[in-house]
C-alpha cells in the first residue's frame, strides 16, 4: 500500500468514525455557506476596528485588539479566492479560532451549531503539502456548505502572506484597506 493509498484510507476511516455529537459551527461569509468544527471555535463577537497592514496580501483583512489580545483576522473570500462579497451582506463579525495560535475569520453571520454529513473533497485526499482548506461538503438548510479544516485554513494563510512579504514591492496583491 503506498502513501497515497493508507492517507485516503485514514481520512474516509476519520470522518465514518465521526459521532452524531460532532458539532460544526455554521457560518456565512458574503454569501457562500461555510462550516469548520465547533472545537476550534473559541467565540464569536462583532468585529471591532480593524488596523490595515501595509503591503499584506488582501487575504489578511487586518489586525484587531480583541480581549487584550492582538488578532489576525482573515478575510475568507480572499484566502479562498472565491468573489462572493455581496455589499448588501456586510462580513462585520469575527469568528475567533483556537490552533497554534488565535486567528480570526471575518464572518458575515453565525447560523447554528449542527452535525454534519460530510461529503469528503477529493483535493483533502492529496499529501499534507497539497491539501486545500476545503474539506468537504455538507447540506444545511437545503444550502450547500463547504467544510472546512482551521488548521489547513491558517497554513494556506500563513504561507500567502509569507510569499507576499518576502516578494519585492508586491502592489498586486497589497491589501486595498
Amino acid at each position: 500500500m503506498n502513501a497515497i493509498d493508507h492517507l485516503n484510507q485514514s481520512s474516509t476511516a476519520m470522518l465514518s468514525d465521526v459521532s452524531a455529537s460532532d458539532k460544526h459551527c455554521v457560518f456565512r461569509s458574503g454569501t457562500s455557506w461555510y462550516s469548520v468544527p465547533a472545537v476550534a471555535v473559541r467565540e464569536i463577537t462583532i468585529a471591532p476596528q480593524l488596523v490595515s497592514v501595509p503591503q499584506s496580501h488582501a487575504s489578511l483583512a487586518g489586525l484587531c485588539h480583541l480581549r487584550s489580545e492582538f488578532i489576525p483576522v482573515i478575510s475568507l473570500s480572499s484566502i479562498l479566492e472565491v468573489d462572493d462579497q455581496a455589499i448588501d451582506q456586510p462580513n462585520n463579525k469575527l469568528m475567533v479560532l483556537n490552533g497554534t495560535s488565535v486567528w480570526a475569520l471575518l464572518i458575515a453571520e453565525a447560523a447554528a451549531l449542527e452535525s454534519l454529513e460530510t461529503i469528503l473533497a477529493p483535493e483533502s485526499r492529496l499529501d499534507d503539502s497539497h491539501q486545500s482548506p476545503v474539506m468537504g461538503t455538507a447540506m444545511f438548510n437545503e444550502q450547500i456548505l463547504r467544510v472546512l479544516d482551521p488548521n489547513r485554513l491558517f497554513r494556506l494563510a500563513q504561507q500567502t502572506l509569507e510569499t507576499c512579504w518576502h516578494r519585492p514591492h508586491a502592489s498586486a496583491s497589497r491589501n486595498p484597506h
